[in-house]
Order: structure tokens, then C-alpha cells, then sequence
């Protein structure tokens, strides 16, 4: 068997190509492996609450590991990841920016940078954003705003260096921070009701009604409240004798969200309201007014009440009498009859020209006459009153009449301008029947001495034997 040899210049190419595989291979086992930074950044808190049209400040510590450089120019960038950017700048331990938002670090050596972020126009109460905040320190790095020297950090060619910046291999591990949007002083009422306790918007003069709310301190610090009550008439009424109470008094406390973080305070009350008692029927706006002592927006609970006319009202079921039917004679006597009538107010006491229901006139007529006196009553919101009149038939009704005649009219000459005025007159049919005289007839007076003659005689004589026999 032969050998198979080999020339030294054949050696020298194995070794060569040995070489040149060798480094290919290096070069492909550190091509995706770029240089970490040698700057690390931490924040001093990574969750802030930021209040609406305040500024946060976080305090960025730097340290750099390098100890090649005998110093190195750190870029530093916020990126928002989530939401609306907010307004940012770095700035040094003085309050002044950054020009260029650059540091620079010593061999080895650390900084502190101030992260100014601040809650103004796209910043709203409850909005939650994140931002990073990373440092560029790659020599190569490029800005392609900047166009002086140093902004290459050690590039050979600003002009064609145009590397993304997030790609380089020196930049830093981000420091994330999320921030949530507050407010320092809000409030709001909710659970404002559109009806009174007792339901509906109708409210009458002198009587008190309450309309429900909640107070919420949306806040986030404690705060104190100033309560304001308006009346205002549509039609221009006057409402000084409207009393209104807010139901909590001025500088009640709520606390706020706060730094405990145990949530915000609400409290339930109602407002009072009580129309005067000159009150005219018509529309009446109310409202409430909560202000904060602390310096937040006014909140308002804003509703419409009615003061209705007044209704009188008499129906025919609320007339009735003594007896169900009664007689009247030849000689035109008659039995004697009671009439009932109820009367009662489904509306206000007073009407749009000020006349009161506190005169009320109430007549009964039978067969369209008027029977007895004018009854005058008085008749607030929701009373009923029950008049009598006692009524003497004047005939008996026909056979082709139901009874006779007798109705009931409330406010008959109509002097109260009421909301429905046809339900101010009640009527009922009451039977009369006519009968022989109640005088006793000469004849009847005549039999009736006879017999009693007759039994006077009858018991003389009963008595007279019975003495006789003994």
C-alpha cells in the first residue's frame, strides 16, 4: 500500500485554509453579539402618581464600568411606549437642561440626572402611560439632527454613519416607569334624582320634599365643600320665600384617594325643598352648587320642579243623603233630608292671578234652584271637606224620572283659575213619592171618639158586676 504524502507547501495550504475557517467562524459566532453598554441607569421609582398640571420629577442615578474611555458622552432618550407622549426634559442637580439631553461620564465614574415629566394638555385624571429611559453610548452612535463633532461620539464619518440609534450595540438596559394620571382636588355629584322622594316633580306650597345625591371626592387629596342653592321661576315668579337646604353643611370633609391609597369618600344626602306658601303654579328650576375649598372645578346637581294650580274636584259618587227615598203629602209636607257632598283639592292652594283655596265656596241645587246657604271651606293640597245641607222636597218626582235633581258645584263662579275645571260639579238622582195627607180626616176623628166610647163602657160595665158579685 502506497502512502500519500503531502508537501510542505501542501501543509502550509491546510493550515491556511484551517485559519480562514477559523475565523469566519469567530467572525460568525460574534456577529450577533454586540458590546453591552457600559452605563447603567436606575430610577428611584418606577410607578408615580402624576397630578393634572403638576410636573414629576424622577432622579436617574448613572454609573459607568468602562475604563477605556477617559470619558463618555451619554445620550439620553424618553420613549413612550403606551399612550400620549407627555412633555419631558432632563435636567441637571441646577434645574437646567441638557443640551442635547447629554451627560458625560468619567472613567468609571457616575452622574445624577433629573427626568422632569410633566401633566398638562393630553394628561387627564385616571390616564395611564409608561415610558423608558435609555442612554446611547456607542462611539459609532449617529443624530441625524446634529451635525457637530462630538454628536458622532467617535465616528469616523458623521455623514455616512447612519446606524439606528436603538440598534446600537451600547445602548443602555431601559428603565421603564409608568406613571398614572391624578388630580389633586375634584369632586362630582351623581346620583342626582330627577324625582322627590315621594316620586314625581309636582311639589306644592308649604309641604317639603327631598331630592337624593351622592358627593364623591374623585380627588386626590382631602378636601372641604361649600354648598349654594338656587330657585329660578320660568315665568319670572317671585322666589324669595322658596327655601332650599343642601342637606350637608358648609366645609363638610372628604378624604381622597391619597398616598394610602384607601380610595376615595363619597356620602349620600338630599336637598330640602320647600316652595313658599305664595308660591304661584309654573315651573321652578332648582340647583345645587358644590364647591371645593381645596381649589377643585365646582360640581352641580341641576333639576326642574312643578307647582301645580289648584284642581277642585267633587265627583257624583261623593254626594249622598239621610235616607234612600222620602215622601211628601197632598198637603205638601214633606220628610226632612240630609245632603252630603265631599269636596276635596288634587292641586296647588293658589292660582296663577294669587287667589287661594282658602275660601272655597261650595252650593247644592235641586232642580237647577239653590238649596240652603253657600258653603265656604278651605281646601290646601290633598284635604277633603264634607258639607250638609238639610232639604225639605218641594214634589215628588214623575214615573218618567229617574229622581229628582241634585247636584253639587265647587268654586261655582269660577274665581280660582284651576288646572281642570270640569270636574268641579257632582250629581245624583233622589226619589220622592208622593203620599195621602198626614192630617187625619174629620171621619177617622169621628170612628176613633166612637170606639173609644164604646170600650169606656165595655169596662164600666165589666167592673160594676164584678163589685156586685162580691
Amino acid at each position: 500500500m502506497s502512502k500519500i504524502g503531502f508537501s510542505k507547501a501542501d501543509n502550509r495550504r491546510v493550515i491556511m485554509a484551517f485559519a480562514v475557517v477559523a475565523m469566519f467562524l469567530a467572525t460568525m459566532g460574534v456577529s450577533n453579539v454586540g458590546a453591552s453598554s457600559p452605563v447603567s441607569i436606575t430610577a428611584d421609582k418606577t410607578a408615580i402618581d402624576i397630578m393634572e398640571g403638576e410636573t414629576a420629577i424622577i432622579t436617574l442615578s448613572l454609573s459607568s464600568t468602562d475604563t477605556r474611555y477617559k470619558k463618555m458622552n451619554l445620550f439620553l432618550e424618553a420613549n413612550w411606549v403606551t399612550g400620549t407622549p407627555w412633555s419631558t426634559a432632563f435636567k441637571d442637580s441646577e434645574g437646567d437642561k441638557l443640551a442635547n439631553t447629554q451627560v458625560t461620564l468619567t472613567k468609571g465614574g457616575t452622574a445624577t440626572v433629573y427626568l422632569h415629566i410633566s401633566c398638562y394638555d393630553d394628561c387627564n385624571n385616571g390616564d395611564i402611560n409608561k415610558v423608558q429611559v435609555v442612554g446611547k453610548s456607542d462611539p459609532k452612535w449617529y443624530h441625524s439632527t446634529r451635525d457637530d463633532e462630538d454628536s458622532c461620539s467617535g465616528s469616523t464619518d458623521c455623514t455616512t454613519d447612519t446606524s439606528p440609534a436603538k440598534e446600537s450595540s451600547n445602548t443602555t438596559t431601559p428603565v421603564e416607569i409608568t406613571l398614572t394620571a391624578r388630580i389633586g382636588f375634584s369632586h362630582e355629584i351623581s346620583e342626582c334624582a330627577d324625582e322627590h322622594d315621594g316620586g314625581g316633580v309636582d311639589v306644592y306650597q308649604g309641604n317639603t320634599y327631598s331630592w337624593p345625591y351622592t358627593l364623591t371626592n374623585t380627588g386626590w387629596n382631602t378636601d372641604n365643600y361649600q354648598f349654594t342653592s338656587t330657585v329660578t321661576s320660568d315665568s319670572g315668579a317671585n322666589v324669595d320665600e322658596w327655601n332650599v337646604i343642601p342637606g350637608l353643611e358648609n366645609g363638610k370633609v372628604l378624604t381622597g384617594v391619597d398616598t394610602s391609597l384607601t380610595g376615595i369618600e363619597e356620602i349620600e344626602s338630599s336637598i330640602q325643598i320647600t316652595p313658599a306658601s305664595t308660591a304661584q303654579p309654573g315651573t321652578y328650576s332648582i340647583e345645587l352648587i358644590v364647591s371645593s375649598n381645596g381649589g377643585g372645578a365646582p360640581d352641580n346637581c341641576k333639576f326642574d320642579v312643578i307647582v301645580p294650580a289648584p284642581d277642585l274636584e267633587i265627583t257624583d259618587k261623593d254626594i249622598d243623603f239621610s235616607h234612600t227615598s222620602a215622601w211628601i203629602n197632598t198637603r205638601g209636607d214633606s220628610q226632612l233630608v240630609t245632603i252630603y257632598a265631599t269636596v276635596r283639592n288634587n292641586g296647588g292652594n293658589i292660582d296663577t292671578s294669587g287667589f287661594s283655596t282658602n275660601e272655597v265656596n261650595v252650593k247644592v241645587y235641586v232642580d237647577s234652584a239653590p238649596v240652603g246657604t253657600t258653603q265656604t271651606l278651605s281646601l290646601k293640597h290633598g284635604e277633603e271637606e264634607t258639607i250638609e245641607i238639610s232639604w225639605n222636597p218641594s214634589r215628588a218626582h214623575t214615573t218618567d224620572e229617574v229622581g229628582i235633581v241634585v247636584s253639587v258645584k265647587v268654586d261655582p263662579a269660577n274665581d280660582i283659575g284651576e288646572s281642570d275645571e270640569s270636574n268641579n260639579e257632582g250629581t245624583q238622582y233622589f226619589k220622592v213619592v208622593r203620599t195621602k195627607s198626614s192630617t187625619p180626616s174629620f171621619f177617622m176623628g169621628f170612628f176613633a171618639l166612637i170606639g173609644s166610647v164604646a170600650v169606656a163602657v165595655m169596662l164600666s160595665s165589666y167592673y160594676r158586676n164584678k163589685d156586685s158579685e162580691e
